[in-house]
């Protein structure tokens, strides 16, 4: 096959990944490696069938080639390596205040999954169905315009998830040390998860699910007391949304078993919704008022930040068609997934950030296809469509200007 400007900029600027993520890799697995991760990248599928059929098999049959592929991600373990590479590069991008955004889901199939490898019947609360599935758990890091994997989790079946939550939660805090703020959705508000992430000591959000919860010591649900509680005006940032919010807080005690633990209570309202947070650890028992209001707003700022993580799984699930996989055993699927990671990793901030090559590569889009648009999924749809096409136009030179209109009729003391 010819290859082109993108086929060659692709190749090139994914070898050092591929280098730095499988170093230990022999040969042929390696080379496995390489041919899968090119398949998805130009497919974005994570059906076999497809991926063997972008693979230039030589003399091979397509049928060949799909047993190859099959094998493969049968034999090696290619998962371990890709979950380490996103563990270091995402903790190397956790500061002081950096959101960790940390979400449950699952890779599912509303028809057929019966016959893959320890696929258990749960509720998919993104479509709304009960369909086979695995539990998925991923956090991410929100440091950039789009959030950076640090760990994304299939586990078998629908079991496990509570004890892998603790798990997840314990290793970011002892790889992170004293930095980056965990955030949580209202799936984690159990006793036994808020109470273990407040006698870690590091601070952590978690959304609030259980609001007849008593944490007052009052009677009443904890939305019922917030609204008198003490407010503040203020503008919440992600790095692509910015809203004005009214931000509340209240001190009380978290009930977990026989203690009663220190937390501060967090309320955040904007465009006519308002939810409710714990804030754990952000504050000493002795904080003053400013300590409290400061708390609460970064707080409030941590969890408006998490909806990345949902766009992550979005970005996965939809560029690379990872719930469309038809494998039967479970590891093919977790090598799959770790694949399409990878490629969503590489898409986001390898290829954009790639000097001369990824201006290459934008200025043959231009050329080729007429227009970019500046955002994730155009940008991923049109590198594949520059991989599919065997000729693509790159017009070089500078483009040329447009000649000044003549103005002499209009100057002072011109006679027609």
């Amino acid at each position: 096959m010819a290859h082109n400007i993108a086929k060659n900029a692709v190749e090139r600027t994914s070898a050092a990944l591929l280098d730095k993520v499988f170093p230990d890799l022999g040969k042929v697995a390696g080379g496995a490696a390489r041919a899968v991760f090119s398949a998805v990248v130009r497919t974005g599928s994570a059906l076999v069938t497809d991926l063997a059929a972008a693979m230039d098999g030589g003399a091979t049959s397509m049928k060949g080639r799909q047993e190859k592929v099959s094998g493969w991600l049968a034999r090696y373990d290619f998962a371990a390596p890709v979950r380490d590479h996103l563990w270091s590069e995402g903790v190397a991008l956790v500061g002081r205040d950096t959101v960790i955004a940390v979400d449950s889901g699952d890779v599912s199939k509303e028809f057929g999954g019966a016959g893959m490898e320890g696929m258990e019947m749960g509720y998919d609360a993104s479509r709304g169905v009960v369909a086979m599935g695995h539990s998925l758990l991923c956090a991410a890091v929100v440091a950039r315009r789009r959030a950076a994997p640090l760990r994304l989790a299939l586990l078998k079946g629908r079991k496990g998830l509570p004890d892998a939550e603790t798990d997840l939660f314990d290793a970011i805090v002892g790889a992170v040390g004293g930095d980056g703020i965990p955030v949580h959705d209202r799936g984690f508000d159990s006793a036994e998860f808020v109470g273990h992430a407040i006698r870690s000591g590091h601070r952590a959000v978690v959304r609030v699910k259980e609001l007849s919860r008593d944490v007052f010591g009052t009677g009443r649900s904890i939305d019922g007391d917030m609204a008198d509680a003490p407010c503040v005006r203020a503008a919440l940032r992600s790095p692509t949304r910015r809203v004005e919010a009214t931000v509340r807080w209240r001190a009380g005690f978290f009930p977990s078993g026989d203690a009663h633990l220190p937390v501060l209570v967090v309320s955040s309202t904007f465009n006519g919704a308002t939810l409710c947070l714990y804030a754990l650890n952000f504050v000493g028992p002795d904080a003053s008022a400013r300590e409290l209001r400061e708390a609460a707003a970064l707080a409030a700022n941590a969890y408006f930040c998490r909806w990345s993580v949902e766009v992550l799984f979005q970005d996965v699930k939809q560029c690379f068609s990872i719930e469309d996989a038809r494998v039967r055993t479970f590891r093919r699927l977790e090598n799959l997934l770790a694949f399409c990671t990878l490629a969503y990793s590489y898409f986001a901030y390898v290829l954009p950030n790639c000097g001369a090559e990824t201006h290459r590569l934008l200025k043959t889009m231009k050329d080729s296809l007429g227009e970019i648009v500046e955002s994730f999924r155009p940008f991923v749809a049109n590198v594949r469509e520059l991989l599919r096409m065997e000729r693509t136009r790159f017009i070089s030179g500078r483009p040329r200007k447009r000649k000044p209109p003549d103005m002499t009729a209009f100057l002072p003391g011109f006679s027609a």
